[in-house]
């Protein structure tokens, strides 16, 4: 039959000693013999695991009555080279009578996402770099380094909060020692500096879905601030702004774009380029286009409920050519000047100036 190990001779401590003495030698010990402030000495586990189970025992009012009885207990165990932050910790919970361990959720958190036109009509994947909240793992979210014990607060008697009577109620406020902790801390941990938490850049693909409209919200679950002591991480809403496309105009699911061509071009015909949302892309300029001519480009617009998609249009504005010379000018003049029919609208037009004959 093993030895039964005696946690008050680990402690240091009477067999009668009160809780307040056994709490006092534990932390005078722990702080002494924590594996980090020993990374030399390879038993320094060893001895801090014997420490932190003989005070998960007689620190606790049911187990030490079944230990003094001789009645079989549950001891924490502590592997070597285990982390010990977070079996520290749960001793500190009880040194500190559980103060502020009550699970807290994540806060929610905002991203303001700019899409373009085609980005927010076709749908696309994505990818932000969103910074994210996550509990210190140095020191458990508790927010000192868990090499050194904490100092009880006197002033609230590690309560974390103290009773005023500014008139004839009582009102309960946060003990501004501790700032509500119950505890009194000499060195914050490194890492967190004391927020418990520490904040971390992290890639994140999201899927945009086809006809996002502008002001929409999308929610990426998990992805807010970090839950404190077991608490569920907040969620980011990832708030969609369209920018205005330089040249498309939104017409209800059609686009709608002017096009300045040249006179030559229109004269002739041929291939334009136009913008579109996949894109630049050619489309063909019918000979002797007018000016207010409209083009259709079909299903090159917003992508409808239906899964189909709008039109663009396409109207044409010919530019005429400036700073001709009047060389220039009586060449063009005589490249039009061998027949009226080529103006067939301006010619009806000048005829109808005609004056006409009196009525008899």
């Amino acid at each position: 039959m093993a030895e039964r190990t005696d946690y008050y001779s680990v402690l240091g401590v009477e067999r009668d000693a009160g809780l307040p003495a056994i709490k006092a030698a534990y932390r005078r010990l722990a702080s002494s013999h924590h594996p980090d402030r020993n990374p030399a000495d390879r038993d320094a586990t060893v001895r801090f695991q014997s420490l932190v189970q003989a005070y998960g025992v007689l620190g606790d009012p049911r187990s030490r009555t079944a230990y003094d009885a001789g009645r079989p207990v549950e001891v924490i165990q502590v592997e070597p080279g285990a982390p010990l932050a977070e079996v520290f910790g749960r001793v500190l919970d009880q040194l500190f009578g559980v103060v502020d361990r009550v699970a807290k959720p994540g806060v929610d958190t905002r991203y303001r996402l700019e899409l373009t036109l085609a980005e927010a009509s076709l749908g696309c994947a994505r990818s932000l770099k969103l910074p994210r909240e996550r509990s210190c793992e140095k020191c458990d979210g508790r927010g000192f380094d868990l090499s050194e014990l904490p100092q009880f607060c006197e002033r609230c008697a590690s309560v974390g909060a103290l009773e005023r009577r500014p008139e004839l109620r009582t009102e309960r406020v946060i003990c501004p020692d501790c700032d509500g902790r119950g505890f009194l801390v000499e060195r914050a941990c490194a890492r967190c500096e004391g927020a418990c938490v520490h904040t971390e850049r992290e890639e994140l693909t999201i899927q945009i879905p086809a006809r996002s409209q502008d002001g929409q919200r999308l929610v990426v679950r998990g992805a807010g601030g970090a839950g404190r002591h077991g608490g569920v991480d907040g969620d980011c809403f990832v708030e969609l702004h369209i920018k205005t496309h330089p040249q498309l105009t939104v017409r209800g699911d059609d686009l709608w774009m002017v096009r300045p061509v040249p006179l030559p071009q229109a004269l002739s015909g041929g291939w334009v380029e136009v913008p579109s949302l996949s894109g630049t892309e050619r489309i063909r300029l019918p000979k002797g286009s007018k000016d207010g001519d409209v083009l259709r480009m079909e299903h090159h617009g917003l992508v409808r409920e239906d899964g189909g998609r709008g039109d663009q249009l396409v109207e044409l504005v010919v530019e005429m050519p400036e700073a001709l010379s009047d060389a220039q000018l009586r060449e063009l003049t005589a490249a039009f000047d061998d027949g009226e029919e080529r103006f067939p609208e301006s010619l009806a037009f000048e005829r109808k100036l005609e004056p006409q004959g009196e009525e008899s």
